[in-house]
């Protein structure tokens, strides 16, 4: 089951719908809890730098916010869902595609 948009919105993921795990095909192999965090955490810092509250800081003052922001989002029940979604939807394509993205919508488009 897909997650819901008020889930996505919650971890600040847009309407981000995972593919459900019935479209994906059984070479499709499924990416590991790490690679979840890391693909989340790649999407969290490209939504943070495009804020523009963070864009013109000092280096280390934007690394701090960065910081700062990506661990209130991880903390919300509503990142566990996602990220163990994560888990059982994401292929392997996907993943690769959105550690490639520049930016959110690139990412978002991933993993449609």
């Amino acid at each position: 089951m897909a997650p819901s948009s008020s889930v996505l919105a919650a971890i600040g993921l847009g309407t981000v719908a995972f593919a459900s795990a019935g479209v994906l095909g059984a070479c499709n192999r499924k990416v590991t809890k790490s690679e979840c965090t890391e693909m989340l955490d790649h999407y969290l810092d490209m939504v943070i730098a495009a804020d523009p509250a963070t864009r013109n800081l000092p280096p280390s003052q934007a690394a701090a916010v960065r910081d700062m922001k990506r661990a209130v989002k991880k903390a919300e029940r509503s990142y566990a869902q996602v990220e163990a979604q994560c888990e059982t939807e994401v292929s392997r394509s996907e993943y690769d595609c959105a550690k490639k993205a520049n930016i959110p919508d690139e990412w978002e488009a991933c993993i449609e």
